[in-house]
């Protein structure tokens, strides 16, 4: 890697360039400080840890501290005595490597370091023992491997004194376009270097802008293939560097139809279009070559045996070989039927299915995986330490708390016999102790053996991968793990040969914004504030908006009393790794996944989240400053997000609702009532209407998941459209766009990425809230700022700043004034052990004497599979949901078959034209959901929930 940067140090702060390197490689560095000296010294990450939190993630931070400084010890002759700064960063953690000390004004400071421990460096400029003064750096830094000639050896011999006097020198006469202080004729000379094959692959690439919607520009693209780092730049005489990315700790995908690349490091995605087919397999070729088994572990970052999305270069395996791979198949082959064997005796000595003479026989065919399905009451009564050999368990219980425990169940009454008679009550009890303890040693042996072909599988698999790359697509087979029907399982691992990924064809409108010849080659940053209108002409949007109520039946109603938690899962979900694999590009919520992987709640509950604190729009419509209530609006928006803060609810999804499943939820206490349909299948579309008193509030949600690596990128179209019936105003924003990290290995979480505005359509005024975006070290962003302007773009002094999995307060031309005006809602009680949900999440599955014998047949908390799932009875909600999902393809064969269509019961389209967009609204008069609710009286309907 090789880079030349303007750095600015501001006055009482320290700057901290991040790098990671491999072991073997060599750091050298140039450092001509401008007008004033400056320190300079190089400190390591010792690793992921928890330390992260605290890491200097930004580029300069400040400090007031007066102990002694640099320049004191400068000013003693002390040229390499540490600074304050030392102290305050291997106080978090990291470790001094060199500290070179004092660099002196207008000279030319060169030092090289040989890494010896892979890892994450930080070169850190000191400049707080300069109380006033802010510094200007100019930096060349390269890495290579150790003992051998830089390639880049122009960039580091660019500082000669005659060179740097030369580039001030032209500074001022350069009037061509440039980013991040660019010094042109230095940097020309360095890559023309750079640029020379086969150590460089370079050239230009059209990189999608972070914001969405804003088309593709122009940016200048260079691959070292010594440190496996593709780095990017505004344009080929830029010296700033924009962003680098080790490609050993990236998943690299192509699609060559369109021409795209996507490269996903688990912490930032960057999405690369190439301009013809020739320039695609160029590229595609140099990234492979840098993606390959031989490239170095940059940084060493990958922990030992953490699993891998990027596949190595396939080559013929000797006979040898091949002959070791069938073995290993065949020995796998028997414990699969072993397996399968002591899964129908697991099943037949299981007291809960023990209750008639004539069992059910188990399928030899389950879910593989799964633990048993947890007990009646709540508790894993024979839970076994997984990290124990099988041989070394024993069930959890004796022989006596086994017949006690038997004794709690009064269901298990009689325990057949060969000839179908029961056995005396006296008998009974023994035999259910005994099968209680023979059932748990199998149990435990299931889960080894689960674990052992699981394991099996996909190496075997890989393997096959690597030694036999696959011609044509191959039929899916019945996975171990879940049963994924034909209807959502479409991907294909056919005719890939290269190590990297192949994105399937998308949906993705932004995917095609601009044409390749659109793009300008003089195109704004991507960290420039591109403005997009949102505000829409009055009279054409009103149509789009709800309708305001004639009632508001069934309220008011008398208060209820609700739960504050659920029922715990006792089983963790499956790994994802296995069918991620083929589905990068996809749409997970078209891929069908174990029951084990969901949580409690449908899509449709997930939805109506939002009105977790609806008690914000109530707020709002008693304010009279409109932009006041803008603030109170925005703040309702950004709220929704903070449902996801707990980071074990990222490690599960919702159930995806049947075509024509509904949900209602009517909060007496907080005066709303909500009604939601799922109104197409393909694509998943949700449509959703809230009244109150004083607003409405409507969407028509087009939710998908992205998968491009290591993250998954969630994505929520359809715009949300709020009306306040007093004064008429109308608002509108798109939710965010959020990042599941860490998909494959690490700890999971979501975080909110890029912006979101809130318009105003009646007055033009909107709000554009920027969520922080996080760094290397830092894990999951949690800052967000929002600003306004009016109309004509002008800023206003009202604001908010914040967290948005804690609090948000208004700001006043930038400062805080008064409390937050909104704060996260409880969780439920030890909430990581409970799916992670908010309190007002575990009531949204509940039937409360509001719903009782009033709900339709078509609502989500009669769907039997969840509330299977939400009882504990695993077993029983997947055998269910694969019934339903039968029972909806069949259904949607027979409407094929008669050349008909899905009509949604309780929404109609909205004929007026809204762009891209999809508008569903809510019917009214004596058909509307709530009018025919009031009558007891459901027609129309179809059972969604019949198998």
């Amino acid at each position: 890697m090789a880079a030349m940067e303007e750095l600015q140090i501001h006055s009482k702060s320290y700057f901290v360039r991040w790098i990671s390197v491999s072991a073997g490689h060599t750091i050298s560095w140039s450092i001509q400080p401008h007008k004033k000296s400056i320190n300079f010294g190089i400190f390591k990450h010792p690793g992921q840890s928890s330390l992260g939190a605290h890491l200097p993630t930004s580029d300069s931070h400040s400090t007031d501290s007066n102990e002694n400084l640099p320049a004191t010890a400068a000013a003693s002759g002390s040229r390499h005595q540490p600074s304050s700064v030392v102290d305050k960063l291997t106080g978090i953690g990291l470790k001094s490597i060199k500290w070179v000390g004092k660099c002196e004004a207008d000279k030319i400071s060169k030092g090289t370091y040989d890494v010896s421990d892979a890892g994450n460096y930080a070169l850190v400029f000191d400049n707080t023992f300069s109380k006033q003064v802010s510094k200007q750096v100019t930096l060349v830094l390269l890495t290579y491997p150790t003992g051998l000639q830089p390639h880049g050896s122009a960039v580091a011999s660019a500082l000669t004194p005659s060179n740097a006097s030369a580039s001030n020198e032209s500074l001022p006469q350069s009037k061509g376009r440039r980013r991040g202080n660019s010094r042109g004729s230095a940097l020309n000379r360095a890559q023309s270097d750079l640029s020379s094959p086969p150590n460089v692959h370079s050239g230009i690439l059209q990189k999608r802008r972070r914001k969405r919607g804003q088309g593709w520009a122009r940016r200048y693209f260079s691959l070292d293939f010594d440190s496996s780092t593709l780095s990017y730049y505004h344009d080929p005489n830029s010296a700033a560097l924009r962003g680098a990315i080790p490609l050993s700790l990236a998943a690299v995908a192509t699609n060559e139809k369109s021409r795209e690349i996507s490269i996903d490091s688990g912490t930032e995605i960057w999405h690369l279009r190439a301009s013809n087919d020739h320039e695609f397999t160029s590229w595609k070729r140099a990234l492979e070559r840098a993606s390959s088994r031989e490239t170095p572990n940059a940084g060493g970052l990958i922990p030992a045996g953490a699993p891998q999305l990027r596949l190595s270069t396939p080559t013929a395996g000797s006979p040898e070989e091949e002959r070791e791979w069938t073995q290993v198949e065949s020995l796998v082959s028997k414990i699969s039927g072993s397996r399968d064997a002591v899964r129908r005796l697991a099943k037949d000595t299981d007291p809960k299915y023990i209750t008639s003479p004539l069992p059910s026989p188990l399928p030899v065919e389950r879910a593989r995986g799964r633990s048993p399905s947890p007990n009646p009451h709540g508790h894993d009564a024979h839970a076994v330490d997984p990290k124990r050999p099988f041989w070394k368990r024993k069930a959890s219980g004796n022989s006596s708390s086994s017949g006690k425990q038997a004794n709690h169940h009064p269901s298990q009454l009689i325990v057949p016999t060969p000839d179908g008679s029961g056995k005396p009550a006296s008998i009974r009890s023994q035999n259910d102790s005994m099968d209680q303890n023979v059932h748990d040693h199998l149990m435990a042996i299931l889960r080894d053996l689960d674990g052992v072909v699981s394991e099996f599988s996909s190496l075997i698999d890989e393997s096959k991968q690597r030694r036999h790359p696959p011609r044509h697509v191959a039929a899916s087979r019945r996975s171990m793990e879940s049963d994924i029907s034909q209807e959502f399982f479409d991907a294909t691992d056919g005719g890939v040969t290269s190590p990297l990924l192949t994105i399937q064809d998308s949906d993705d409108a932004d995917r095609f914004d601009n044409a390749a010849g659109e793009v300008e080659d003089d195109a704004p940053s991507d960290s420039e504030d591109d403005r997009e209108s949102t505000v829409h002409d009055a009279t054409n949007a009103s149509p789009l908006f709800p309708a305001r109520p004639k009632s508001l039946a069934p309220l008011p109603l008398d208060a209820v009393k609700r739960r504050n938690n659920i029922t715990a899962p006792t089983v963790m979900p499956p790994s994802l790794i296995g069918f991620l694999r083929k589905n990068v590009g996809k749409d997970l919520s078209q891929i069908s996944m174990p029951v084990s992987a969901n949580e409690p709640l449908s899509l449709l509950q997930r939805a109506a989240e939002i009105m977790e604190y609806s008690s914000l729009l109530d707020k709002a419509a008693q304010c009279s400053d409109p932009v006041e209530r803008l603030m109170y609006v925005t703040a309702f928006a950004i709220s929704y997000i903070s449902s996801n803060r707990v980071r074990e609810r990222s490690i599960r999804k919702p159930f995806n609702p049947m075509l024509g499943e509904t949900y209602e939820l009517v909060r007496e206490d907080q005066g709303f009532r909500f009604i939601a349909e799922k109104v197409s299948h393909r694509p998943v579309q949700l449509a959703y209407q809230a009244d109150s008193r004083e607003w409405s509030l409507a969407q028509s949600p087009m939710p998908s998941q992205k998968f491009w690596g290591k993250s998954a990128e969630i994505i929520t179209e359809g715009r949300v459209r709020l009306i306040f019936h007093s004064t008429g105003e109308r608002y509108s924003w798109i939710q965010a766009t959020s990042f599941l990290r860490n998909i494959i290995a690490g700890e999971k979480y979501v975080e909110p990425v890029g912006e979101m505005t809130v318009a105003n359509e009646s007055t033009g005024h909107r709000t554009i809230s920027t969520f922080k975006a996080g760094g290397m070290f830092s894990g999951r962003s949690e800052e967000v700022a929002t600003r306004a302007v009016d109309s004509n773009n002008k800023p206003l002094s009202l604001g908010l700043a914040g967290t948005w999995p804690t609090s948000i307060s208004l700001t006043r031309d930038g400062a805080p004034s008064g409390s937050p005006i909104w704060t996260a809602g409880p969780l439920v009680p030890n909430s990581p052990k409970h799916y992670g949900l908010t309190s007002f999440a575990a009531t949204l599955n509940e039937i409360t004497p509001i719903e009782k014998s009033r709900l339709p047949a078509t609502d989500s908390r009669l769907r039997p599979d969840q509330r299977a799932l939400e009882d504990g009875d695993l077993d029983r909600a997947e055998e269910v949901k694969v019934q339903l999902e039968e029972a909806q393809r069949a259904r949607r064969r027979e409407m094929e078959a008669s050349g008909e269509s899905w009509s949604p019961r309780w929404f109609t389209r909205v004929a007026e034209d809204s762009g891209d967009e999809t508008v569903w609204r809510l019917k009214g008069g004596k058909d509307g959901y709530w009018d025919e609710r009031a009558r007891g009286n459901w027609s129309g309907i179809v059972d969604v929930f019949e198998v």
